[in-house]
């Protein structure tokens, strides 16, 4: 029997050292198919495909352009003018979209008088719908600010002559530059024709084409609604990195499975050591060894937001010396060390020595002494609340944080408190200096959100602590800490 007690307790010894030693390398778990595992965690940037963009939606590219210029009448018959002596001014009005950087539509009025061919003064008005082609369009699946176009366009409408009545269908071309000063307005030239049937302007032949109109305007163009084109995004990239996401999600499925197995098998072993120290008697005097190895040792700092929703319920009572039934008994019992009592006997009568004390966390302080060295900024109001952020970055974790900067904010605001700001960095990962660098970020971005919010600079009192490993997981060290003090 003794020999079993004895291979017993070295068996229970052995495993219960093995269950507190400490992490080192070689109990790493190790992914050896995957050599790039942590550059593959990181996100991806991504990639465009070359020369395509995504088309545009209803609201978007749309524009309205207006111009003014000469017209030119040639036609059947031609008449004894000069083209410079058939001249007359027109203007232009168009309403349009681009549907691609290189394809677009529009519908487009011009009119006003031009010469027949015997020189006589004829109104005209013109309304057609033309689809424009941009030669230049390529250029935005590889640049993002493209200023000159080039458009080409060619169309039907009708062409109508308010003189004679003739309404004749008629064929638009042309070709069009543009150069766009800003985002919404750009510079407009064009040169474009209209033909149609010869007795438009009441002489020549009808059904035969043979009237032309020769126009070359200049104006402006406005686009209206979201501007600008999207690059498509590469899926490739993507779909490769999801599959390399979906090995890694079921080797570690596969491994956590085996972890589960060996830990219910250590788990029954226990059960059956402990049987056996019930059957000897010897349970109560060697239970403590079976307690959870794995206690929970981990120091979080934390948000305890209590200190903030109750500040306000002690502030109506500001000028409350601290005492209570609870306290006065305390005191009276001498329960409080000698600086304690001193202070709970004093209240707030012992001011002038408090600044001169040091008071220790260990020691007990009564709910009038550490009243008094709140209220005369020894000690910080409530709990201080951290503000987490990513690795090697001054940025928040989450944004919603940035809800306890407004709380912090309306409080300090309202009763006049100081404000104390701790940056800090994690020990773990960087250099002194990187450290150093990251707690100072830290810290001027909430000081620089807090002053936003209305807090004087004056106010606020900025520390760095550099790296820090206070707590454990290491993600907890990457902090900056807000405490309030009345002033």
């Amino acid at each position: 029997m003794t020999k079993h007690i004895i291979l017993f307790f070295a068996a229970l010894c052995s495993l219960h050292n093995h269950a507190n030693a400490a992490p080192s390398d070689s109990d790493t778990v190790r992914y050896e198919s995957f050599s790039n595992g942590i550059e593959m965690l990181r996100p991806m940037q991504p990639s465009y495909l070359d020369g395509v963009v995504v088309p545009t939606r209803k609201s978007g590219n749309w524009f309205v352009s207006l111009s003014g210029g000469a017209s030119a009448f040639l036609g059947t018959p031609l008449g004894c003018e000069d083209l410079f002596g058939r001249l007359k001014p027109s203007y232009t009005i168009g309403v349009g979209k681009w549907f691609t950087p290189s394809v677009g539509v529009r519908v487009n009025y011009s009119g006003l008088h031009f010469k027949d061919s015997q020189l006589s003064t004829q109104e005209y008005h013109y309304v057609h719908a033309d689809l424009m082609w941009n030669l230049l369009g390529n250029r935005y699946a590889k640049q993002d600010e493209v200023r000159w176009g080039l458009s080409p366009y060619a169309g039907l409408g009708l062409l109508h002559n308010a003189d004679n009545g003739h309404n004749p269908l008629a064929i638009s071309y042309g070709i069009q530059g543009q150069y766009r000063i800003s985002r919404r307005v750009s510079v407009l030239m064009e040169l474009s024709g209209t033909t149609t049937f010869q007795d438009f302007d009441g002489y020549g032949k009808a059904n035969h084409l043979g009237d032309h109109m020769l126009s070359l305007t200049a104006g402006f163009s406005f686009n209206i609604g979201k501007v600008g084109w999207k690059r498509a995004v590469d899926t490739r990239p993507y779909e490769r990195h999801n599959e390399w996401l979906t090995g890694y999600a079921n080797t570690l499925s596969e491994q956590n499975r085996q972890y589960v197995g060996k830990l219910d098998k250590e788990r029954r072993v226990l059960d059956e050591l402990k049987k056996i120290l019930e059957i000897e008697g010897l349970l109560d005097t060697y239970g403590h060894l079976f307690e959870d190895m794995e206690a929970d040792d981990r120091r979080f700092p934390v948000n305890n937001y209590s200190g903030l929703n109750s500040l306000r319920a002690r502030m109506k009572n500001r000028h409350w010396d601290g005492s209570s039934p609870l306290t006065t008994k305390m005191c009276t019992d001498s329960i409080q060390s000698k600086k304690t009592d001193s202070i709970c006997k004093a209240g707030k009568d012992s001011i002038p020595g408090l600044r001169n004390m040091t008071v220790n966390h260990s020691d007990t302080i009564s709910a009038a002494g550490y009243f008094v060295l709140m209220q005369h900024g020894d000690e910080c109001i409530g709990s201080p609340v951290y503000f987490f952020f990513d690795l090697n970055a001054a940025r928040l974790t989450d944004s919603l944080q940035k809800v306890n900067l407004d709380a912090l904010a309306h409080v300090a605001k309202k009763y006049g408190l100081s404000v104390k700001v701790t940056g800090a960095a994690d020990s773990a990962t960087g250099t002194a200096s990187i450290n150093n660098a990251l707690s100072t970020a830290r810290a001027d971005y909430i000081t620089d959100e807090l002053i936003k919010r209305g807090i004087p600079a004056e106010n606020i009192t900025k520390v760095y602590e550099g790296g820090i490993s206070d707590y454990v997981p290491d993600e907890a060290n990457r902090h900056t800490k807000v405490e309030l003090y009345f002033r």
